[in-house]
């Protein structure tokens, strides 16, 4: 073998031997493409955050506060940190109003308040000066029924901050000045921050008009002082949690006290929602829909029954829910009623029913036309559920519901509806549509083949 030969062999081996050192279990020069902790190439800390319920169904009276429940868990391996916001916070305070003068604004991280409640504010102030004015003082006009508590300086500008006069009390006149003498403090396109505590009286229900002046100094072009006005609307308080922040260390869980406050809020339906602000960068915010309903739910339910054979049922819970008590004073014109497997029959002096179930329907059978009362609750559930085959389906809303809505998700399973003393039918597979609604206060005959879940229109939707 030539020497050529025997160095090319040589250089292999040692190439070969190298790449073995490299690639070895005991000797890893090069960094892995795996995942693990081991190779000290990403930080695999973080929360996680869980919650429980992530929705809230509320039937409340007017007036009232009901208090429910929720539960925050941390199954990451970082601390978890929340906060509770009942409206998002603004991403830029500069953008919150519509008004600029020279492109100068004066702006509130929360543009809401509540009567008789105090609250600290972050006011920002904002140049936007085209031609190079500084901002050397902010004056505001706080309006009768807000007082103004206390206040940090205007922090932010490059040269200093804007320091607070010191005046507090309600509907005073603040200020907060340039008081280094120079030619102001915040330049062009800087934003200085101040915290102010505001409390307000508890008549004011109406929107506030907090006027203020922003000026600059005097060396660019006119003008050189912005006159507009902050905005704040009372917030209805529908929602008070306690607590509104908090932390939680691996593993750990938490619950918070949800009040709903139905004071002051028309009876109505409503869609709400509130968020759950996290360091869980997998979950930054989450949003927490409610349904709220006002309604006066203590209630009397008046049916109406014809002559004959017809079904009945109710969306109020009786206070008195015997049938010998439901039927006391009209007894003696009903000649039965009964449900799929019991009967209540007053003449013969027998219920085998027992009391009423307002998830169930009957057929009653009366001499003459009739009017039954029933004082009760409003029955907060507008869901019932249905096994395969015959069932007598009551109606638990306030409302007549189109039984194209109604059925909808469910059409495949439904193989038949008809009246009770009619001749009206929802029939999908033979596509007859005669029974359009039905009606609160009347029960149906309804077959499915399969088990399914009826859900009624909301009361006052």
């Amino acid at each position: 073998m030539s020497v050529k030969a025997k160095l090319l062999l040589v250089i292999i081996a040692l190439l070969v031997g190298f790449s073995t050192l490299l690639y070895s279990n005991h000797l890893s020069f090069l960094p892995g493409n795996s995942g693990s902790n081991g190779g000290g190439f990403r930080d695999t800390l973080n929360p996680q955050i869980v919650i429980q319920p992530d929705s809230f169904y509320v039937v409340i009276k007017p007036d009232t506060v009901l208090n429910f429940q929720m539960t925050f868990f941390n199954q990451g391996n970082d601390t978890l940190e929340f906060n509770i916001l009942k409206t998002l916070p603004a991403a830029d305070p500069v953008s919150l109003y519509d008004r600029s003068v020279e492109g100068s604004t004066l702006s509130s991280g929360i543009q809401t308040y509540i009567p008789g409640e105090a609250f600290d504010y972050t006011f920002s102030l904002y140049n936007g000066s085209p031609d190079n004015e500084w901002l050397d003082t902010l004056v505001v006009h706080f309006p009768e029924g807000v007082t103004l508590n206390y206040s940090t300086n205007f922090s932010g500008g490059s040269v200093g901050p804007l320091v607070f006069d010191g005046n507090t009390g309600n509907a005073v006149t603040a200020s907060w000045n340039d008081e280094n003498g120079g030619g102001g403090n915040i330049l062009p396109d800087e934003t200085a921050v101040a915290l102010l505590n505001l409390s307000f009286d508890e008549v004011l229900d109406d929107t506030l008009r907090i006027p203020y002046e922003i000026s600059g100094d005097v060396f660019g072009s006119g003008p050189h002082t912005v006159f507009d006005t902050l905005i704040l609307s009372p917030e209805n308080v529908w929602l008070i949690t306690d607590p509104e922040s908090g932390t939680l260390a691996p593993g750990e869980q938490k619950t918070v006290e949800l009040y709903f406050n139905s004071g002051g809020i028309p009876i109505g339906y409503y869609n709400r929602v509130f968020y759950v602000a996290t360091n869980d960068s997998s979950n930054l915010l989450y949003d927490i829909p409610v349904t709220l309903i006002v309604f006066p739910y203590n209630l009397t339910h008046t049916l109406t029954i014809p002559t004959g054979w017809s079904g009945i049922s109710s969306y109020v819970l009786p206070f008195h829910p015997g049938f010998e008590d439901i039927f006391d004073t009209v007894s003696d014109r009903i000649q039965v009623i009964r449900n799929q497997n019991s009967m209540f029959w007053p003449e013969q002096q027998i219920n085998t029913i027992g009391d009423w179930n307002t998830f169930e329907g009957y057929v009653v059978n009366a001499t003459e036309p009739i009017q039954v009362k029933i004082p009760g609750l409003f029955e907060v559930s507008q869901t019932i559920f249905l096994e395969e085959g015959w069932h007598i389906m009551p109606v638990l809303t306030t409302q007549v519901a189109s039984t194209f809505v109604l059925f909808r998700d469910v059409e495949e399973l439904i193989d038949v509806v008809m009246e009770i003393g009619g001749d009206k039918v929802y029939w999908p597979s033979q596509k007859i549509y005669t029974l359009t609604h039905l009606e609160p206060g009347k029960a149906y005959y309804i077959r499915v083949t399969g088990d399914c879940s009826i859900y009624f229109p909301s009361p006052v939707e």
